[in-house]
């Protein structure tokens, strides 16, 4: 990506070229994945690609110009007195170096034996660069080996074929991994052995797992294509992978094109970053919530095959699904309420919610009611239709979402009870009713949580008997995170009379849903959007009723609980600004 952003922001070129000059370690179909993960992340190159091995003629001719010139010379060392050089060097505790054994004045080279070439490297001073990441480095000559450049066979090596390569391709600057700092060196010698001007180079350091280790296949995912297919977007992998050891002021997310704009290597950072597999997916559900719905549709169907009769409801549901996905994996699970084959499975908990008297006339009273509707089948419509027979059958919404729910869905946690009936139209909530009612579901037994043990006494603090340290820039009557907020958006709790749902912008970077129990002491004229309350945000998140709670408005209350009011904000105070109250 860096390599991508760079010439982009200068106006320049970026190219690709495949290394393939070892036939023996080639992986042609490591290539293609390359290539296709290239094109899934969309870092797209300029011009064909170019194929190392198809340059051979050149490197060779290379090669065979710094032999006429003394800059190289022919090896005939077999593999075992190479190793039995490096194992003395070893022993004396030395750098191995070749010796020179065969570019020695009077060496006679011997017959029948196919020579490898080296290069002829300096022995004194030091090679180095201005590292355009990493800052100055150099490296004593007297570490720097004749390495090979041409193998016994006639092909060329790696290190001679990419500075042929990069000079012949106009090259201007290498931004590469840091694991490629010790080939610097190297390269740039047979820059000075062709007089050519070496590019510029750049090193990023490499990507850590969560251990502080390389990333690497015991962490995980480690290829493009397997992110891909744990349904992660490749806009959100470009954000990642791009502020990972890069950075621009504290812009967390952000476009491609910006990132082409604000790039320089000057942003960098010298040292390895970790790989938080939990900061890409809250990065993902950021671009799923933003993803255009006919392409999330199409994705999710190409990801899960099995989804593409369901395509129309998907559209219908795409809304409801998006807040509940941080990956297309999640999306998926997300609208089991819409492919789940008939009869569904129900949760544990779910179940119990069909199985008394009560529960199972109430769902005989809507199959009868939605037998008998013919009016039009929207959320909007469905809504009031079962607020009426509450009214009429005189229960509460609770007694009717909660059957209803589980009959529907399978569980007791699940988009709008009125939006999951439009989704799955009428005929099909009938049915699941009359599968609930005929005790056709299959029960999913609930997970066993794993006991924690005991805490010593001696060593751990029991629950509740001392407070927590208050932050750094807290005082000590408070432990809560109070900010300032702004109602965006209010409504009725499906399922409760007592409860209103808001939508408070707390200067985050998404507004926050929050449930209140204030509907019997605020009409809708005190409640409405554009209203500044005061919200505690670090607290963990809680089901009220089925709906996920991200906070707290604050009130006060008399001790009959009889009286509740709204806590003043303060004069001037602007929206996400942390308050303490005294």
């Amino acid at each position: 990506l860096s390599t991508s952003f760079s010439p982009r922001h200068f106006g320049g070129k970026f190219l690709l070229r495949i290394e393939d000059t070892d036939a023996e370690r080639h992986d042609e179909e490591a290539a293609k994945a390359i290539i296709k993960g290239m094109e899934w992340l969309g870092v797209k190159h300029d011009g064909d690609i170019v194929r190392q091995s198809q340059n051979k003629v050149r490197h060779c001719a290379v090669a065979a110009d710094m032999l006429k010139n003394g800059k190289a010379f022919k090896c005939y060392c077999s593999k075992d007195e190479l190793e039995a050089m490096r194992a003395e060097a070893e022993k004396n505790k030395v750098p191995f170096r070749y010796p020179g054994i065969c570019c020695a004045p009077g060496f006679v080279a011997p017959v029948g034996i196919e020579p490898v070439v080296r290069i002829r490297t300096d022995q004194e001073g030091s090679t180095g660069w201005d590292d355009q990441v990493q800052g100055r480095i150099d490296f004593p000559n007297k570490d720097v080996d004749d390495f090979i450049i041409l193998r016994a066979d006639g092909s060329p090596t790696y290190l001679l074929a990419v500075v042929v390569d990069d000079h012949d391709m106009d090259i201007s600057h290498v931004i590469r991994g840091s694991d490629h700092i010790s080939n610097t060196p190297r390269q740039l010698q047979i820059y000075k052995a062709c007089s050519w001007a070496p590019p510029d180079f750049g090193h990023i350091p490499l990507i850590h797992g969560p251990d502080g280790q390389k990333l690497s296949k015991r962490h995980g995912a480690t290829g493009v294509e397997q992110y891909e297919a744990l349904g992660y977007l490749p806009e959100a992998m470009r954000n990642y992978l791009s502020r990972l050891s890069w950075a621009h002021g504290n812009d967390e997310i952000f476009s491609t094109e910006q990132a082409v704009e604000w790039f320089t290597l000057d942003g960098c950072s010298k040292s390895a970053s970790c790989f938080d597999y939990d900061k890409l997916k809250d990065l993902n559900a950021h671009y799923i919530k933003e993803s255009d719905n006919a392409r999330l549709r199409d994705l999710a169907i190409r990801l899960y095959p099995e989804l593409a009769p369901f395509a129309t409801q998907l559209d219908l549901a795409v809304e409801m699904l998006k807040p509940r996905a941080k990956t297309m994996g999640e999306y998926k699970e997300a609208s089991t309420f819409i492919w789940y084959p008939r009869p569904i499975e129900m949760e544990e908990k779910a179940a119990k919610n069909v199985q008394s008297d009560q529960q199972k006339q109430t769902m005989k009273d809507v199959i009868e009611l939605l037998n008998a509707y013919t009016g039009e089948w929207t959320a909007a419509a469905i809504e009031p239709l079962l607020v009426k027979m509450t009214e009429d059958k005189g229960i509460k919404l609770g007694q009717l979402a909660q059957p209803l729910r589980a009959s529907l869905t399978g569980s007791n946690a699940s988009p709008g009870i009125y939006e999951v009936m439009w989704v799955l139209g009428k005929a099909d909530c009938i049915a699941r009713l009359e599968d609930a009612l005929a005790g056709k579901n299959s029960v999913k037994a609930a997970a066993i949580k794993e006991e924690k043990a005991a805490p010593k006494e001696d060593k751990k603090q029991k629950k509740g008997t001392a407070p927590a340290a208050a932050a750094a820039d807290q005082p000590d009557f408070t432990k809560l995170e109070i900010k300032v907020g702004i109602l965006t958006k209010t409504w009725h709790h499906p399922e409760s009379e007592k409860l209103w749902c808001e939508e408070i912008d707390v200067g985050e970077e998404n507004p926050r849903q929050v449930c209140s129990g204030l509907r019997a002491f605020y009409s809708e004229e005190q409640f409405q959007p554009g209203r500044k309350v005061l919200v505690v945000t670090n607290l963990k998140p809680a089901k009220m009723a089925g709906f996920e709670s991200a906070g707290m408005v604050l009130c006060a209350a008399n001790a009959e609980h009889t009286k509740v009011e709204l806590l003043d904000v303060p004069d001037g105070a602007k929206v996400g600004e942390r308050v303490w109250i005294e």
